[in-house]
């Protein structure tokens, strides 16, 4: 039972960063029919907390997205088997095809439809790069925020499209 809302709880985690993370392109969705593959050097199921907490080596793998971290923690709603949180900690690394994320901390709020990426946030595209201290996603309102501090500012690299010669 466990396993199937540890399940539940990751595919919803690579849903909202495949299409979210990476919205430029929305005609790469993640096939939310596809498997999803769970590798860790250990698990625990914390039941009364209602959590998954998965350590060492962390990749979940669903279709041609990955997501990899040092520990992955989930949380369900007490009241039912929904996703709650999810908390990728340590080495955080989001990948699907040429789309890369990474910081040293992403965590999802299921309800707002909110993803926060934080510590060395980036997110990258081909040679097209933004990074700052944190990197909000807010799915619902197709808005991302980025913030910087004063010692390391929000940067973005843009590379312009070549045109195509006729």
């Amino acid at each position: 039972m466990m396993a199937r809302r540890c399940l539940l709880i990751m595919f919803g985690i690579l849903c909202c960063c495949g299409s979210v993370t990476f919205a430029e392109e929305t005609d790469r969705k993640l096939d939310k029919n596809q498997p999803i593959e769970i590798t860790a050097q250990h698990l625990e199921v914390l039941e009364q907390q209602r959590q998954s907490i998965f350590t060492g080596d962390v990749v979940a793998i669903q279709g041609d997205m990955t997501l990899s971290a040092d520990r992955l923690i989930i949380s369900l709603q007490e009241s039912q088997d929904q996703i709650d949180r999810l908390e990728a900690i340590g080495g955080v690394r989001v990948v699907q095809l040429d789309r890369v994320a990474t910081a040293d901390k992403a965590v999802f709020r299921q309800a707002e439809e909110i993803l926060i990426l934080t510590g060395h946030a980036m997110v990258s595209q081909g040679g097209n790069t933004i990074s700052g201290d944190e990197i909000t996603l807010f799915m619902q309102e197709n808005r991302t925020e980025i913030k910087g501090s004063e010692k390391n500012r929000v940067k973005a690299v843009i590379v312009p499209e070549k045109k195509k010669e006729e």
